[in-house]
């Protein structure tokens, strides 16, 4: 439940404030939810609302597009090397 209703402030901070601030309730949603694949939608819309229209057909999308798929990848690999984040002490036995 608490899932549903981050996305639905996520989608209404996507309409009422900057990029910026809505990359940071995105990057937020990673690392409270597990398999956040929402992020990937989102960042897709915030391109395309942000974005100004292309100059041609194939033009930088493709690596936009890309660079998200990476970032959330590698947000995802942070994520699971946190020491914190997995509630683990180190050298604790």
């Amino acid at each position: 439940m608490k899932r549903v209703f981050f996305d639905i402030l996520l989608c209404l901070v996507i309409f009422l404030l900057p990029w910026w601030v809505t990359l940071f309730f995105a990057v937020l949603g990673l690392f409270l939810f597990r398999n956040y694949y929402e992020f990937l939608v989102f960042s897709v819309v915030i391109y395309l609302l942000s974005s100004p229209p292309p100059s041609s057909l194939f033009g930088n999308s493709f690596l936009i597009y890309l660079s998200i798929i990476i970032f959330y990848m590698f947000i995802q690999y942070l994520r699971s090397h946190i020491i914190l984040y997995n509630n683990e002490i180190p050298f604790q036995k």
